[in-house]
Protein backbone atom coordinates (compact mmCIF):
# COMPACT_ATOMS: atom_id res chain seq x y z
CA UNK A 1 0.00 0.00 0.00
CA UNK A 2 1.55 3.35 -0.79
CA UNK A 3 2.12 6.30 1.87
CA UNK A 4 0.29 10.03 0.62
CA UNK A 5 1.50 12.92 2.81
CA UNK A 6 0.92 16.98 1.94
CA UNK A 7 3.52 19.31 2.02
CA UNK A 8 3.35 23.39 1.49
CA UNK A 9 5.85 24.61 -0.33
CA UNK A 10 7.28 27.87 -1.57
CA UNK A 11 8.69 31.12 -0.35
CA UNK A 12 5.49 33.82 -0.35
CA UNK A 13 2.95 33.53 2.36
CA UNK A 14 0.63 31.64 0.34
CA UNK A 15 2.26 27.86 -0.37
CA UNK A 16 1.70 25.79 -3.28
CA UNK A 17 0.27 22.21 -1.10
CA UNK A 18 1.65 19.22 -2.79
CA UNK A 19 1.00 15.62 -2.49
CA UNK A 20 3.56 12.92 -1.83
CA UNK A 21 2.85 9.20 -2.97
CA UNK A 22 5.47 6.85 -1.80
CA UNK A 23 5.64 3.01 -2.17
CA UNK A 24 8.92 0.91 -0.99
CA UNK A 25 12.07 2.19 -2.63
CA UNK A 26 10.29 1.68 -5.94
CA UNK A 27 8.01 5.08 -5.99
CA UNK A 28 8.58 8.66 -4.37
CA UNK A 29 6.99 11.35 -6.23
CA UNK A 30 5.04 14.18 -5.95
CA UNK A 31 2.27 16.54 -7.47
CA UNK A 32 0.72 19.95 -6.80
CA UNK A 33 -2.54 19.36 -5.29
CA UNK A 34 -4.15 22.65 -6.73
CA UNK A 35 -4.74 23.90 -3.59
CA UNK A 36 -2.82 26.83 -1.81
CA UNK A 37 -2.52 27.50 2.32
CA UNK A 38 -1.09 30.43 4.11
CA UNK A 39 1.65 29.51 5.74
CA UNK A 40 0.32 30.23 8.83
CA UNK A 41 -3.01 27.66 8.91
CA UNK A 42 -0.64 25.03 7.69
CA UNK A 43 0.25 22.99 10.96
CA UNK A 44 4.00 21.05 10.14
CA UNK A 45 4.60 18.10 11.09
CA UNK A 46 8.16 17.47 13.30
CA UNK A 47 10.96 15.99 11.97
CA UNK A 48 11.09 12.71 14.03
CA UNK A 49 14.42 11.01 13.01
CA UNK A 50 17.98 12.26 12.21
CA UNK A 51 20.21 15.77 12.76
CA UNK A 52 17.20 17.59 12.36
CA UNK A 53 15.29 15.50 14.99
CA UNK A 54 12.41 18.05 16.59
CA UNK A 55 12.87 20.76 13.51
CA UNK A 56 9.69 21.13 11.73
CA UNK A 57 9.38 19.83 8.20
CA UNK A 58 6.97 20.59 5.16
CA UNK A 59 4.89 18.09 5.90
CA UNK A 60 1.49 18.47 7.46
CA UNK A 61 -2.16 19.07 7.21
CA UNK A 62 -4.23 22.11 7.18
CA UNK A 63 -4.58 23.63 10.76
CA UNK A 64 -8.98 22.96 12.03
CA UNK A 65 -9.24 25.93 13.77
CA UNK A 66 -11.56 27.40 11.33
CA UNK A 67 -14.61 26.07 9.09
CA UNK A 68 -11.85 27.08 5.67
CA UNK A 69 -9.07 24.61 7.49
CA UNK A 70 -11.91 21.86 8.02
CA UNK A 71 -12.91 22.19 4.66
CA UNK A 72 -9.72 21.87 3.34
CA UNK A 73 -8.60 18.94 5.41
CA UNK A 74 -11.86 16.96 4.03
CA UNK A 75 -10.92 17.94 0.30
CA UNK A 76 -7.28 16.72 1.35
CA UNK A 77 -8.20 13.05 3.17
CA UNK A 78 -11.10 12.80 -0.09
CA UNK A 79 -7.86 13.30 -2.60
CA UNK A 80 -5.54 10.14 -0.63
CA UNK A 81 -8.46 8.28 -0.74
CA UNK A 82 -8.67 8.62 -4.22
CA UNK A 83 -5.42 8.30 -4.93
CA UNK A 84 -5.15 5.41 -3.19
CA UNK A 85 -7.62 3.40 -4.75
CA UNK A 86 -6.28 4.37 -8.13
CA UNK A 87 -2.64 3.06 -7.42
CA UNK A 88 -3.63 0.09 -5.92
CA UNK A 89 -5.48 0.05 -9.49
CA UNK A 90 -2.70 1.04 -11.71
CA UNK A 91 -0.42 -1.66 -9.63
CA UNK A 92 -2.25 -4.56 -10.66
CA UNK A 93 -2.84 -3.70 -14.26
CA UNK A 94 1.07 -3.12 -14.25
CA UNK A 95 0.90 0.26 -14.89
CA UNK A 96 3.94 2.66 -14.62
CA UNK A 97 3.92 4.79 -11.36
CA UNK A 98 5.38 8.07 -12.61
CA UNK A 99 5.21 11.88 -11.83
CA UNK A 100 3.43 12.47 -14.79
CA UNK A 101 0.99 9.45 -13.93
CA UNK A 102 0.25 11.17 -10.44
CA UNK A 103 -0.50 14.86 -12.34
CA UNK A 104 -2.81 13.39 -14.44
CA UNK A 105 -4.72 11.49 -11.37
CA UNK A 106 -4.84 14.75 -9.52
CA UNK A 107 -6.00 16.39 -12.60
CA UNK A 108 -8.96 13.86 -13.60
CA UNK A 109 -10.30 13.88 -9.53
CA UNK A 110 -10.12 17.80 -9.98
CA UNK A 111 -12.01 17.67 -12.91
CA UNK A 112 -8.81 19.77 -15.12
CA UNK A 113 -8.15 17.08 -17.24
CA UNK A 114 -8.81 19.01 -20.83
CA UNK A 115 -7.36 22.31 -21.75
CA UNK A 116 -10.72 23.70 -22.14
CA UNK A 117 -11.29 22.97 -18.34
CA UNK A 118 -8.11 24.45 -17.42
CA UNK A 119 -9.27 27.49 -19.14
CA UNK A 120 -11.96 27.86 -16.94
CA UNK A 121 -10.07 28.17 -14.42
CA UNK A 122 -8.10 30.85 -15.57
CA UNK A 123 -8.90 34.32 -13.61
CA UNK A 124 -9.57 36.73 -17.05
CA UNK A 125 -11.64 33.72 -18.71
CA UNK A 126 -13.76 33.28 -15.72
CA UNK A 127 -14.25 36.97 -15.19
CA UNK A 128 -15.72 37.60 -18.91
CA UNK A 129 -17.55 34.48 -18.12
CA UNK A 130 -18.96 35.78 -15.01
CA UNK A 131 -20.38 39.28 -16.91
CA UNK A 132 -21.79 36.86 -19.12
CA UNK A 133 -23.74 35.65 -16.41
CA UNK A 134 -24.48 38.83 -14.73
CA UNK A 135 -27.83 39.44 -16.61
CA UNK A 136 -29.11 36.27 -15.83
CA UNK A 137 -28.21 36.29 -12.01
CA UNK A 138 -30.82 35.81 -9.47
CA UNK A 139 -31.27 38.32 -7.07
CA UNK A 140 -32.49 37.01 -3.38
CA UNK A 141 -35.64 39.62 -3.98
CA UNK A 142 -36.14 36.94 -7.07
CA UNK A 143 -35.44 39.43 -9.81
CA UNK A 144 -33.32 38.48 -12.74
CA UNK A 145 -30.19 40.92 -13.70
CA UNK A 146 -28.47 43.18 -11.97
CA UNK A 147 -28.02 46.96 -13.27
CA UNK A 148 -25.86 48.33 -16.05
CA UNK A 149 -23.60 50.05 -13.07
CA UNK A 150 -22.59 46.70 -11.71
CA UNK A 151 -21.57 45.39 -14.80
CA UNK A 152 -19.78 48.22 -15.64
CA UNK A 153 -17.99 47.58 -11.96
CA UNK A 154 -17.07 43.94 -13.29
CA UNK A 155 -15.69 45.48 -16.57
CA UNK A 156 -13.07 47.39 -14.81
CA UNK A 157 -11.87 44.67 -12.33
CA UNK A 158 -11.27 42.84 -15.46
CA UNK A 159 -9.30 45.87 -17.09
CA UNK A 160 -7.19 46.54 -14.00
CA UNK A 161 -6.59 42.05 -13.88
CA UNK A 162 -5.44 42.91 -17.56
CA UNK A 163 -2.89 45.89 -16.85
CA UNK A 164 -1.81 43.74 -13.62
CA UNK A 165 -0.91 40.37 -15.58
CA UNK A 166 1.11 42.77 -18.03
CA UNK A 167 3.25 44.40 -15.35
CA UNK A 168 3.79 41.10 -13.55
CA UNK A 169 4.55 39.14 -16.87
CA UNK A 170 2.62 35.93 -16.26
CA UNK A 171 -1.19 34.87 -16.19
CA UNK A 172 -3.41 34.51 -13.21
CA UNK A 173 -5.97 31.48 -12.60
CA UNK A 174 -9.11 31.93 -9.89
CA UNK A 175 -7.28 29.85 -7.03
CA UNK A 176 -4.48 33.10 -7.20
CA UNK A 177 -6.81 34.85 -5.92
CA UNK A 178 -6.16 35.21 -1.94
CA UNK A 179 -4.76 38.05 0.61
CA UNK A 180 -1.15 37.57 -0.99
CA UNK A 181 -2.64 38.23 -4.31
CA UNK A 182 -4.51 41.18 -3.08
CA UNK A 183 -0.77 42.88 -1.41
CA UNK A 184 0.86 42.90 -4.86
CA UNK A 185 -2.45 43.70 -6.42
CA UNK A 186 -2.90 46.48 -3.86
CA UNK A 187 0.61 47.88 -4.57
CA UNK A 188 0.61 47.93 -8.13
CA UNK A 189 -2.57 49.77 -8.21
CA UNK A 190 -1.56 52.42 -5.51
CA UNK A 191 1.63 52.74 -7.50
CA UNK A 192 -0.47 54.20 -10.58
CA UNK A 193 -2.38 56.80 -8.63
CA UNK A 194 -5.51 54.69 -7.71
CA UNK A 195 -7.28 55.74 -4.66
CA UNK A 196 -7.75 52.96 -1.10
CA UNK A 197 -11.73 53.41 -1.89
CA UNK A 198 -11.40 52.68 -5.56
CA UNK A 199 -8.90 49.73 -4.85
CA UNK A 200 -10.83 48.40 -1.60
CA UNK A 201 -13.91 48.33 -4.19
CA UNK A 202 -11.56 46.36 -6.54
CA UNK A 203 -10.66 43.60 -3.72
CA UNK A 204 -14.25 43.12 -2.66
CA UNK A 205 -15.54 42.41 -6.11
CA UNK A 206 -12.87 39.98 -6.47
CA UNK A 207 -13.48 38.21 -3.56
CA UNK A 208 -17.69 38.02 -5.03
CA UNK A 209 -16.38 36.94 -8.25
CA UNK A 210 -14.24 34.08 -7.01
CA UNK A 211 -16.69 32.97 -4.11
CA UNK A 212 -19.31 32.27 -7.15
CA UNK A 213 -16.60 30.12 -8.96
CA UNK A 214 -16.26 28.08 -5.50
CA UNK A 215 -20.05 27.93 -5.94
CA UNK A 216 -19.20 26.44 -9.53
CA UNK A 217 -16.94 24.26 -8.80
CA UNK A 218 -13.77 25.65 -9.29
CA UNK A 219 -11.29 25.09 -6.82
CA UNK A 220 -10.45 28.49 -4.92
CA UNK A 221 -7.64 29.75 -2.24
CA UNK A 222 -8.17 28.13 0.68
CA UNK A 223 -7.89 31.59 2.50
CA UNK A 224 -10.48 33.17 0.31
CA UNK A 225 -12.83 34.54 2.96
CA UNK A 226 -9.93 36.22 4.57
CA UNK A 227 -9.65 38.67 1.74
CA UNK A 228 -10.34 42.03 2.86
CA UNK A 229 -10.96 45.60 1.28
CA UNK A 230 -8.77 48.56 2.59
CA UNK A 231 -11.23 51.67 2.47
CA UNK A 232 -10.21 55.19 4.03
CA UNK A 233 -12.86 57.49 5.31
CA UNK A 234 -14.93 59.56 3.31
CA UNK A 235 -16.66 62.57 3.43
CA UNK A 236 -20.14 62.10 2.99
CA UNK A 237 -21.97 64.85 1.52
CA UNK A 238 -25.57 65.76 2.43
CA UNK A 239 -27.61 69.20 1.97
CA UNK A 240 -29.22 69.74 5.55
CA UNK A 241 -32.53 70.96 5.96
CA UNK A 242 -31.14 74.49 6.55
CA UNK A 243 -29.64 74.38 3.18
CA UNK A 244 -32.34 72.79 1.42
CA UNK A 245 -34.56 75.32 2.57
CA UNK A 246 -31.94 78.01 1.18
CA UNK A 247 -32.50 75.95 -2.33
CA UNK A 248 -36.03 76.20 -1.92
CA UNK A 249 -36.06 80.06 -1.84
CA UNK A 250 -33.48 80.96 -4.28
CA UNK A 251 -34.66 82.33 -7.40
CA UNK A 252 -33.12 81.36 -10.57
CA UNK A 253 -33.29 83.20 -13.93
CA UNK A 254 -32.92 79.69 -15.93
CA UNK A 255 -35.91 77.74 -16.11
CA UNK A 256 -33.73 74.56 -16.42
CA UNK A 257 -31.97 75.66 -13.50
CA UNK A 258 -35.41 76.40 -11.44
CA UNK A 259 -36.72 72.69 -12.80
CA UNK A 260 -33.34 70.83 -11.59
CA UNK A 261 -33.88 72.58 -8.25
CA UNK A 262 -37.22 71.27 -7.80
CA UNK A 263 -36.07 67.67 -9.00
CA UNK A 264 -33.44 67.96 -6.21
CA UNK A 265 -35.89 68.87 -3.57
CA UNK A 266 -38.08 65.63 -4.57
CA UNK A 267 -35.07 63.51 -4.53
CA UNK A 268 -33.86 64.92 -0.87
CA UNK A 269 -37.45 64.66 0.68
CA UNK A 270 -38.30 60.94 -1.27
CA UNK A 271 -34.63 59.67 -0.82
CA UNK A 272 -34.93 57.97 -4.47
CA UNK A 273 -31.69 56.70 -6.41
CA UNK A 274 -31.54 59.10 -9.43
CA UNK A 275 -32.49 56.04 -11.80
CA UNK A 276 -36.06 55.82 -9.89
CA UNK A 277 -35.75 59.95 -8.89
CA UNK A 278 -36.22 61.27 -13.23
CA UNK A 279 -38.56 58.58 -14.04
CA UNK A 280 -41.24 59.78 -11.78
CA UNK A 281 -44.31 60.49 -13.43
CA UNK A 282 -48.22 61.62 -12.73
CA UNK A 283 -48.97 57.66 -13.03
CA UNK A 284 -46.93 57.31 -9.92
CA UNK A 285 -49.29 59.22 -7.98
CA UNK A 286 -52.17 56.95 -6.00
CA UNK A 287 -54.45 57.70 -3.23
CA UNK A 288 -55.21 55.03 -0.91
CA UNK A 289 -56.62 55.19 2.68
CA UNK A 290 -57.44 59.17 2.39
CA UNK A 291 -53.71 59.27 1.59
CA UNK A 292 -51.82 61.04 -1.67
CA UNK A 293 -48.93 58.61 -1.77
CA UNK A 294 -46.15 58.36 -4.50
CA UNK A 295 -45.54 55.07 -5.85
CA UNK A 296 -43.07 53.23 -7.66
CA UNK A 297 -41.23 50.04 -7.81
CA UNK A 298 -37.18 50.42 -7.83
CA UNK A 299 -34.88 49.39 -10.66
CA UNK A 300 -31.98 48.47 -8.37
CA UNK A 301 -33.95 46.14 -5.98
CA UNK A 302 -37.38 45.40 -7.35
CA UNK A 303 -38.71 46.73 -4.43
CA UNK A 304 -42.03 48.01 -4.58
CA UNK A 305 -41.83 51.86 -2.07
CA UNK A 306 -45.21 53.71 -0.96
CA UNK A 307 -43.88 57.03 -0.03
CA UNK A 308 -46.34 59.86 2.02
CA UNK A 309 -45.87 62.79 -0.08
CA UNK A 310 -43.99 65.86 1.87
CA UNK A 311 -45.18 69.30 2.03
CA UNK A 312 -42.04 70.80 0.01
CA UNK A 313 -42.86 68.10 -2.46
CA UNK A 314 -46.60 68.50 -2.68
CA UNK A 315 -45.93 72.66 -3.09
CA UNK A 316 -43.45 71.54 -6.39
CA UNK A 317 -46.39 68.92 -7.45
CA UNK A 318 -49.33 72.10 -7.17
CA UNK A 319 -46.69 74.28 -8.96
CA UNK A 320 -46.59 71.80 -12.03
CA UNK A 321 -50.75 71.19 -11.57
CA UNK A 322 -50.30 67.83 -9.69
CA UNK A 323 -47.15 66.64 -12.12
CA UNK A 324 -43.92 66.05 -11.24
CA UNK A 325 -41.32 68.59 -13.14
CA UNK A 326 -40.30 68.24 -16.80
CA UNK A 327 -37.97 65.43 -17.53
CA UNK A 328 -34.15 65.75 -17.60
CA UNK A 329 -31.24 63.72 -17.88
CA UNK A 330 -29.43 62.16 -14.88
CA UNK A 331 -26.23 63.73 -16.85
CA UNK A 332 -27.89 67.16 -17.00
CA UNK A 333 -29.22 66.67 -13.68
CA UNK A 334 -25.67 66.31 -12.17
CA UNK A 335 -24.18 69.12 -13.89
CA UNK A 336 -27.02 71.39 -13.42
CA UNK A 337 -27.66 70.89 -9.44
CA UNK A 338 -24.12 71.86 -8.71
CA UNK A 339 -24.96 75.32 -10.30
CA UNK A 340 -28.07 75.49 -8.53
CA UNK A 341 -26.04 74.92 -5.03
CA UNK A 342 -23.58 77.53 -6.13
CA UNK A 343 -25.97 80.13 -7.24
CA UNK A 344 -28.03 79.11 -3.67
CA UNK A 345 -24.45 80.11 -1.60
CA UNK A 346 -23.98 76.15 -0.62
CA UNK A 347 -20.35 77.22 -0.70
CA UNK A 348 -19.09 76.29 2.59
CA UNK A 349 -15.19 74.50 2.12
CA UNK A 350 -15.48 70.70 3.20
CA UNK A 351 -13.07 67.90 3.05
CA UNK A 352 -14.21 65.24 -0.54
CA UNK A 353 -12.94 64.24 -3.85
CA UNK A 354 -14.04 65.20 -7.03
CA UNK A 355 -12.71 64.28 -10.56
CA UNK A 356 -9.73 65.82 -11.89
CA UNK A 357 -10.37 66.19 -15.84
CA UNK A 358 -7.01 65.91 -16.59
CA UNK A 359 -6.57 62.95 -14.89
CA UNK A 360 -10.08 61.58 -15.35
CA UNK A 361 -9.29 60.65 -11.43
CA UNK A 362 -10.86 61.55 -8.16
CA UNK A 363 -8.64 63.97 -6.31
CA UNK A 364 -8.95 64.20 -2.51
CA UNK A 365 -9.01 67.46 -1.03
CA UNK A 366 -10.85 71.18 0.33
CA UNK A 367 -13.62 71.63 -2.05
CA UNK A 368 -16.65 74.42 -1.75
CA UNK A 369 -19.42 72.05 -1.19
CA UNK A 370 -21.35 73.14 -4.13
CA UNK A 371 -18.58 71.53 -6.34
CA UNK A 372 -18.80 68.03 -4.20
CA UNK A 373 -22.81 67.95 -5.24
CA UNK A 374 -23.99 64.45 -7.32
CA UNK A 375 -26.93 63.59 -7.93
CA UNK A 376 -26.17 60.79 -4.88
CA UNK A 377 -26.76 63.43 -2.55
CA UNK A 378 -30.66 63.33 -2.56
CA UNK A 379 -30.95 59.39 -0.80
CA UNK A 380 -28.03 60.00 1.66
CA UNK A 381 -29.22 63.72 2.73
CA UNK A 382 -32.96 62.22 2.81
CA UNK A 383 -31.66 59.09 5.21
CA UNK A 384 -29.04 60.85 7.48
CA UNK A 385 -31.95 63.94 7.74
CA UNK A 386 -34.61 61.61 9.01
CA UNK A 387 -32.29 59.53 10.98
CA UNK A 388 -33.83 59.35 14.66
CA UNK A 389 -36.21 61.17 13.41
CA UNK A 390 -38.16 58.19 11.59
CA UNK A 391 -37.92 54.77 12.24
CA UNK A 392 -34.86 53.12 10.46
CA UNK A 393 -36.99 49.77 9.28
CA UNK A 394 -39.29 52.71 7.72
CA UNK A 395 -36.27 54.51 6.42
CA UNK A 396 -34.77 51.49 5.54
CA UNK A 397 -37.82 50.77 3.23
CA UNK A 398 -37.77 53.96 1.64
CA UNK A 399 -34.30 53.69 0.44
CA UNK A 400 -34.18 50.50 -0.40
CA UNK A 401 -31.14 49.37 2.31
CA UNK A 402 -31.51 45.57 3.16
CA UNK A 403 -29.79 45.12 6.06
CA UNK A 404 -29.30 47.74 9.33
CA UNK A 405 -26.02 47.41 9.53
CA UNK A 406 -25.58 48.67 5.67
CA UNK A 407 -27.49 51.78 6.00
CA UNK A 408 -26.10 52.71 8.94
CA UNK A 409 -22.62 52.63 7.18
CA UNK A 410 -24.59 54.54 4.44
CA UNK A 411 -25.10 57.81 6.31
CA UNK A 412 -21.69 57.11 8.15
CA UNK A 413 -23.62 56.40 12.02
CA UNK A 414 -20.11 54.96 13.97
CA UNK A 415 -20.84 52.51 16.69
CA UNK A 416 -20.08 55.70 19.68
CA UNK A 417 -22.65 57.98 17.29
CA UNK A 418 -24.93 55.05 17.84
CA UNK A 419 -24.27 54.61 21.40
CA UNK A 420 -24.33 58.88 22.11
CA UNK A 421 -28.09 58.55 20.08
CA UNK A 422 -29.24 55.51 22.33
CA UNK A 423 -27.76 57.32 25.77
CA UNK A 424 -29.58 60.02 24.75
CA UNK A 425 -32.91 58.43 24.31
CA UNK A 426 -32.73 57.07 27.42
CA UNK A 427 -31.82 59.81 29.03
CA UNK A 428 -35.08 61.41 27.54
CA UNK A 429 -37.50 58.80 28.60
CA UNK A 430 -36.24 58.96 31.68
CA UNK A 431 -36.94 62.92 31.83
CA UNK A 432 -40.45 61.53 30.92
CA UNK A 433 -40.55 59.26 33.26
CA UNK A 434 -39.73 62.25 36.22
CA UNK A 435 -42.18 64.18 34.86
CA UNK A 436 -45.00 61.57 34.79
CA UNK A 437 -43.87 60.62 38.83
CA UNK A 438 -43.97 63.95 39.23
CA UNK A 439 -47.67 64.97 38.42
CA UNK A 440 -48.84 61.71 40.19
CA UNK A 441 -47.82 62.97 43.41
CA UNK A 442 -49.40 66.13 43.19
CA UNK A 443 -52.71 66.76 45.36
CA UNK A 444 -55.81 67.70 44.53
CA UNK A 445 -56.85 70.77 46.39
CA UNK A 446 -60.59 70.87 47.02
CA UNK A 447 -62.35 74.49 46.27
Amino acid sequence: MATIKFRARGTNEQREIYLRLSAGRSVNIQAKTGYTIHSKLWKYDKIAKGVNKGKLSEFGQPKQSDAIGKRLKEQLDSLTTEINKRFNQATEKGEPITPEWLTNQINSLQNKGTKEQQNKGDLLTYTDHYISYLPDHVQRSGKRGVSKNTIQKFVTLKARVVDFQKAKRRRYNIVDVSPDFIRLFDGFLRKNGYSDNYIGTLSINLKTMCKNARKDGFKVSSDLDMITGVKSEVQRVILTFEELEQIRQTTFKREALGNARDWLLIGCYTGQRVSDLLKLTKDNLVFKSGLELIELTQIKTGKRVSLPIHPVVKEILDKNEGDFPYKISDVKFNVYIKEVCEIAKINKRINGSKMNPETMRKEQGTYPKHELITSHVCRRSFATNHYGDIPTPILMSATGHATEKKFLIYIGKTATEQAQQLAEYWAKSAMMNKKETNLKVIKKVSG
